[in-house]
């Protein structure tokens, strides 16, 4: 299990084990089958590769252990997503510029090429169809977050409603978005 949390630390100080940039540790197990109420362990770090704009490399990511149900949870800053090695933000950014700018998918790749050599057509495509996929979950989250996510009338066509929902988030923040999703149903918005 992974726990997002709130850091105004950026990624790159996170690619050395400092326990000061994480949370303390939760006081009552979060599994559903368990949740004693009992404080939780450090149990060292683990690392993972993380790409982003501004910093790619490994980052530590430290984990705790119930010493109950011995099952063990790790606290994920809010730029990270689970199962995804780019960054939740730029993921967010790339996919509202490729949607309000009126930019070809080849144009916005190719500008994005210095600062992430490794994003490919395939990638963005991808999360594309990824939003799609999760769009039932997404706007239940959103209509959790806010209700003025809420939307009104005929329902939109898919391609219509990831236009609307990355405005909504763009106007939210990303980073706000990436952490109230996760703390509403404990999985990422791109999480299958």
């Amino acid at each position: 299990m992974q726990i997002s949390f709130y850091t105004d630390n950026s990624a790159q100080d996170f690619s050395f084990k400092d326990h000061t940039l994480f949370p303390e540790a939760p006081y009552r197990c979060p599994f559903k089958d368990c949740s004693m109420p009992v404080k939780l362990k450090k149990h060292g770090y683990y690392s993972r590769f993380f790409i982003s704009k501004i910093f790619t490399g490994f980052i530590f990511l430290r984990r705790y252990i119930c010493p109950v149900c011995g099952r063990t949870i790790s606290m994920l800053p809010m730029f990270c997503l689970q199962g995804f090695q780019y960054s939740g933000i730029d993921i967010l950014n790339l996919l509202h510029e490729l949607y309000q700018g009126g930019i070809s998918l080849r144009k916005l790749i190719e500008q994005t090429k210095s600062k992430l050599p490794t994003l490919e057509r395939r990638h963005l495509n991808y999360y594309r169809k990824r939003i799609v996929k999760n769009r039932n979950l997404i706007q239940y989250v959103l209509n959790l977050i806010s209700p003025e996510f809420i939307f009104a009338g005929s329902i939109p066509e898919n391609q219509n409603w990831v236009k609307t929902f990355l405005e909504k988030v763009q106007n939210l923040h990303p980073h706000v978005f990436l952490l109230d999703f996760s703390l509403h149903i404990g999985k990422q918005f791109m999480t299958s």
